[in-house]
């Protein structure tokens, strides 16, 4: 196995075969530094995608979906379909539109 020297950023100590460093306590080694900051960006995305909040329609559609009156539930899950069918409509217009620019 082989050494490895790894110098402190901190207090600029060389450690022998250390993720830490010896003197100071800071994490010297690279990947491992690396690794907890992308688990430290994730986490963070992770709590501002929990904390946004949906859009008013969205809100409304799933509020209706459950609704216990079945006329109203038939009627929203209806314009719902329709609302999706409106939107996969627009997203292959788009698509065509962009290969032909292309």
């Amino acid at each position: 196995m082989s050494d490895v020297y790894r110098k402190c950023p901190e207090c600029g100590i060389m450690n022998l075969n250390r993720d830490y460093c010896e003197q100071c306590g800071v994490l010297v080694n690279t990947n491992m530094r690396r690794q907890k900051e992308r688990q430290q960006r994730i986490k963070k995305k992770k709590a501002v995608a929990a904390a946004k909040k949906p859009n008013r329609i969205t809100l409304f559609f799933e509020k209706a979906k459950t609704h216990p009156n079945p006329i109203i539930r038939f009627v929203v899950l209806f314009f719902y379909s329709i609302w999706i069918v409106v939107l996969a409509i627009g997203s292959f217009l788009a698509l065509i539109i962009g290969y032909i620019t292309a």
